[in-house]
C-alpha cells in the first residue's frame, strides 16, 4: 500500500514513506523472540522516524507515513508468549508515549481473519506467518492499536485492490485532516 499510495497520489510532494524498521533489523545477529532484538527494533524504528521528520521540517513535506509503527513490536513480542507489561518495561515508553508518537494509525486487517481462503503466505505473499499466527497477531494489534483517538481498521477482504484503494483514500483523508493547508 505504501508504494501505491507513493505513486498514485498528488499528495506525494508532501509526503514521505518509511519502510518498517524490520528490514533493517534482518540482518542483525539477534534473535527476535530477544529482549535485546526487541529494545533494537523499537530504537531503531523511533530513531529512524525521528531523524527523518527532522530533516524534513523545513522542507514543507508534513506527513511521515509509516509501514509499522512503534509499538507493533509488543504484539510479536506478546505472541511469543511474553506479557505486554514486559515490552514496555524493557523498551521504555509507554503505551500512551507510543501513542503520542502517531498522529493516526490505520489497521488495514488481514484476510486471515474475516477471509482465511484469501490470506497469502509466503512463498505467494510476504508474511511468513499460517493462518492462525496471522488472526493472533491481527488481534494484538487491534488491541494495541484499539484506544488510539484516530486508529481506523479496515476489515480483511478477499479484494486486495479493493482494500489498497480504500487504504490510500483513508491516508490521505486523514492527511487533510490532521494537517490543514
Amino acid at each position: 500500500m505504501l508504494r501505491r499510495l507513493q505513486a498514485e497520489t498528488a499528495d506525494r510532494a508532501t509526503m514521505v514513506v518509511l519502510e518498517e524498521a524490520i528490514r533493517a533489523m534482518r540482518f542483525v545477529r539477534l534473535d527476535p523472540r530477544g529482549r535485546e532484538f526487541q529494545r533494537a527494533h523499537v530504537a531503531t524504528q523511533a530513531a529512524t522516524e525521528d531523524s527523518l521528520a527532522q530533516a524534513l521540517a523545513y522542507t514543507g513535506k508534513k506527513l511521515l507515513v509509516t509501514h509499522r509503527g512503534t509499538l507493533d513490536p509488543c504484539a510479536f513480542w506478546h505472541s511469543f508468549g511474553n506479557l505486554r507489561e514486559s515490552f514496555f518495561e524493557m523498551t521504555g515508553p509507554t503505551l500512551e508515549d507510543q501513542y503520542r508518537r502517531h498522529a493516526f494509525v490505520l489497521h488495514m486487517e488481514s484476510a486471515a481473519v474475516r477471509v482465511p481462503e484469501a490470506y497469502a503466505r509466503w512463498p505467494h505473499g510476504h508474511r511468513p506467518e499460517d493462518v492462525a499466527q496471522a488472526a493472533r497477531l491481527d488481534t494484538l494489534l487491534d488491541e494495541l492499536w484499539c484506544q488510539h483517538p484516530h486508529y481506523v481498521k479496515l476489515d480483511g477482504t478477499p479484494d486486495f485492490e479493493d482494500k489498497l484503494r480504500r487504504g490510500v483514500e483513508v491516508v490521505l483523508a486523514q492527511a487533510r485532516q490532521l494537517s490543514p493547508a
